[in-house]
């Protein structure tokens, strides 16, 4: 377990293919009034990745409430929560999610990551109230089910 100021997080990163290696991290930061957090995907393949987007949205972050148990753990009993990729994602609607309520452009776009190339995806969660969560970073190109997690402690 790792202290940020008043953060206490757990870093799980998950691994997974899309058409080649995809490796997901996620990393926060605190800062006066919430925490940043940051996505960020590298191409751990041999040959240049191209990942397709709909929209101008990148990533997607998502809060998750879990007990206080669950920091430093993760859950493998199925019952509360569910496989996305190797992160475990509850089963219940998330109290944050950074694109909800947000406008984004309604373009295709595509970027490629040459091999051991990578990219960072940014959000910030304003203002979140004491409690323990599992923060969920997804990438949201198609076909791509590339997750990160970290669960946060905040007093």
């Amino acid at each position: 377990m790792r202290s940020v100021g008043g953060f206490a997080a757990v870093f799980k990163p998950s691994r997974v293919r899309l058409g080649r290696m995809i490796d997901a991290t996620l990393a926060t930061a605190e800062r006066e009034a919430g925490f940043d957090l940051a996505l960020a995907v590298t191409n751990g393949g041999d040959e240049p990745v191209t990942l397709r987007f709909r929209t101008g949205q990148r990533a997607d972050f998502a809060a998750y409430e879990v007990g206080d148990d669950a920091v430093g753990e993760a859950s493998d009993d199925g019952d509360e929560m569910s496989g996305a990729g190797d992160a475990a994602v509850p089963e219940t609607d998330p109290v944050w999610r950074h694109g909800a309520g947000r406008l984004f452009t309604q373009a295709l776009d595509s970027e490629t990551l040459a091999p051991g190339e990578s990219a960072t995806y940014e959000g910030t969660w304003r203002d979140p109230p004491p409690g323990v969560y599992l923060i969920v970073g997804t990438l949201t190109a198609e076909e791509s089910e590339a997750t990160a997690t970290a669960t946060l402690a905040i007093e």
